[in-house]
């Protein structure tokens, strides 16, 4: 069955065939210990040509502004909180105060520095005091028989600014040792420690996806850079569990992460996280044991909540850390965008070595970059170490 959008049970067909390296890799090792750089050799990706790329992001606002104060049921100049707050408002906008129900008109568009805007009240219901922090929410404009036209509103985007990273991973081998049987390849242990490498290349890039913080030092010979990653990018949705974990803060969690974005994400979360899901489930839930379904040949299991669907995982590299292994990341896969530079996908390199040396040096490299996209439709779940009934 199809899972967080992506093609595939698990089975590759002809016409699903790699086209590089990187992909190369996830195909078959499938349930490598770096299943988000597994994921995203399947998703969208985009090459670029600067080692520093910048990603425009815009999301329409939530149409809802707080009351500053106290303000009385005469009053017709009401101030609002946050700098620059009434900008999004416009004449003829309706507005419902969410704790007494009256409807108020703006009259005027706001000003500079837009902190305050004119209104008429008890448009349907009756004046009422209104109280500091109270919710106005944009409810449809209105206007005059043959008015003009309305003051236009438009919102600029937000600038995001990341950096690609080199990854580099050797494999050094004597003349001798090239042409050496070993007991588990006849062939020599070239193979085994392409192999090897390519999977600590995978590890290093999926801990730079997952930590990385996104940084250009430009104090060398040379620029040296970083990419940001998953925990740089997410600020809205984290949450630190600080050990104790209750089936309430959890769907509190969920439903926040789940405001925005798709209604089905990935949760990639250490072992010890997972156990406490598991607790959760037993003691609140009803489990139905259903086949196994896969993913590229990842194992996840669905947790269905009302918000949407998560599916879980649990994350190698997170459950053997010991800090880590309390942690889980929520990924929107829709919004997950794997970033290479122009000719400098993940590329074998062979014969690396100097003139005359008797060995052999190849290497696996890669510069590419993270992408996350719309942070507030991910999450970042700390020190789920505890289950609370």
């Amino acid at each position: 069955m199809p899972v967080l959008g992506m093609r595939g049970t698990g089975a590759f067909d002809a016409d699903n065939r790699p086209k590089n390296y990187r992909q190369s890799i996830i195909l078959l090792e499938p349930n490598t210990k770096a299943p988000l750089t597994a994921i995203m050799s399947r998703l969208k990706e985009e090459q670029t040509d600067d080692p520093e790329y910048k990603v425009f992001q815009k999301g329409l606002p939530n149409q809802r502004v707080l009351v500053s104060g106290a303000q009385t049921s005469v009053d017709t100049t009401i101030e609002t909180q946050g700098s620059g707050a009434s900008n999004i408002l416009r004449r003829g906008h309706a507005l419902l105060n969410e704790r007494t129900l009256e409807v108020i008109w703006v009259t005027a568009d706001p000003t500079a520095p837009f902190n305050s805007f004119t209104a008429a009240r008890a448009k349907g219901a009756t004046a009422v005091a209104m109280n500091d922090g109270d919710g106005l929410l944009i409810v449809g404009t209105s206007h005059l028989e043959g008015a003009a036209l309305p003051t236009a509103i438009s919102y600029d985007p937000t600038l995001v600014t990341n950096y690609t990273q080199i990854f580099r991973n050797v494999l050094d081998l004597t003349g001798t040792a090239q042409q050496t049987r070993m007991r588990w390849d006849e062939a020599g242990p070239m193979r085994e420690y392409q192999r090897e490498t390519l999977e600590l290349h995978a590890m290093e890039m999926e801990k730079a996806f997952l930590f990385g913080t996104g940084v250009e030092d430009v104090t060398g010979v040379q620029p040296q850079r970083t990419t940001k990653g998953a925990l740089s990018f997410i600020a809205t949705n984290v949450q630190d569990f600080a050990g104790a974990v209750s089936v309430d803060l959890w769907e509190n969690f969920l439903e926040s992460v789940f405001k925005r974005g798709s209604s089905e994400k990935a949760f990639f979360c250490g072992s010890r996280a997972l156990n406490v899901l598991n607790k959760i489930a037993r003691a609140h839930y009803t489990i139905s044991v259903t086949p196994t379904s896969e993913s590229y040949g990842q194992k996840m299991t669905q947790w269905i909540v009302p918000y949407g669907t998560l599916q879980v995982m649990q994350h190698p590299l997170l459950s053997e850390n010991p800090t880590f292994v309390s942690w889980g990341f929520i990924i929107d896969t829709k919004f997950v965008v794997y970033r290479y530079l122009r000719g400098r996908d993940t590329d074998y390199k062979e014969n690396r070595q100097n003139p005359g040396d008797d060995a052999r040096k190849d290497e696996w490299l890669t510069e590419a970059g993270f992408e996350l996209q719309h942070e507030n439709a991910h999450g970042v779940a700390k020190g789920m170490s505890a289950f609370v009934p």
